[in-house]
């Protein structure tokens, strides 16, 4: 039985994420280890993602699998820089790819905590009158300062939430629909970069995923940016500082013709 080493970062989340692409490799038959890699992003939590950039959590897993320390990186795949280089990656099946609202039942929704410019523009448009106030932090430490009364509500990714199998009786959960809040592109989707990933990879979730990292290239924004696309299979949905548009994909150019409206040319 083959032996594959499986990189990822050692946060809860992403070790239920790691799990989940060795779980898919076991069912092939192969021997899976998990190696535990400390990234940039993890040494500075309290910067914001605007200063530390897209690739903070991801870059460091390149290196390695060039060097071959690993035979496959496991990623959130919306954490992946954008640029056409780092397109090869290898997908599971998508999770649900909204957002939610997670609020304290009761309290007036003043103030909303979002580390993310294309959250806090649909936040700003949805809840007019609420301050939205930046947070990093995991979702156990994001939930603990709300409770602490820091913030009235957060907005998570469900995704996220599901894969921990989040349960707390004490706040409520208010999906967002796509259309008011365009995900992030690739938000849900667990991402597997190197060659033997193409051994576990789901055709339509890696089809949604070029299409939505295409979409935000010709947006012009990163994780960093106020930017949302998001393709459920048949229409494709975008975001650009709180506006947002949609078009039923029929290929490429229907891109384009999103990226128009957004910007204002058409439509």
């Amino acid at each position: 039985m083959k032996q594959i080493k499986i990189g990822t970062r050692g946060s809860k989340l992403a070790l239920v994420q790691a799990n989940l692409a060795a779980e898919a490799f076991q069912k092939l038959g192969y021997d899976t280890q998990l190696v535990v890699v400390h990234t940039r992003g993890d040494a500075n939590l309290n910067a914001s993602l605007s200063e530390i950039g897209r690739g903070a959590f991801t870059d460091v897993f390149a290196q390695m699998l060039a060097e071959g320390k690993l035979d496959v990186a496991v990623h959130s795949a919306k954490d992946l820089p954008t640029t056409p280089d780092r397109d090869g990656f290898a997908c599971l099946p998508r999770a649900d790819a909204r957002d939610v609202l997670v609020s304290l039942p009761g309290k007036e929704l003043r103030r909303i905590g979002t580390g993310s410019p294309r959250r806090e523009a649909a936040i700003r448009k949805l809840y007019p009158k609420a301050q939205v106030l930046p947070i990093r932090g995991n979702v156990d430490t994001r939930i603990r300062k709300m409770k602490e009364g820091k913030y009235d509500a957060l907005v998570l990714a469900m995704a996220g939430l599901k894969r921990l199998h989040f349960q707390d009786d004490t706040v409520a959960l208010t999906p967002l629909s796509v259309a008011d809040c365009v995900p992030a592109a690739c938000q849900g989707i667990i991402a597997i970069e190197g060659k033997l990933g193409l051994e576990i990879n789901h055709p339509a979730t890696a089809q949604a995923a070029l299409i939505e990292r295409e979409c935000q290239r010709l947006l012009e924004g990163g994780c960093t940016g106020g930017v949302g696309c998001y393709f459920d299979g048949t229409t494709l949905f975008a975001q650009k500082e709180g506006r947002t548009a949609h078009v039923r994909y029929q290929g490429e150019e229907s891109i384009l013709e999103l990226v128009k409206k957004l910007k204002g040319v058409a439509g």
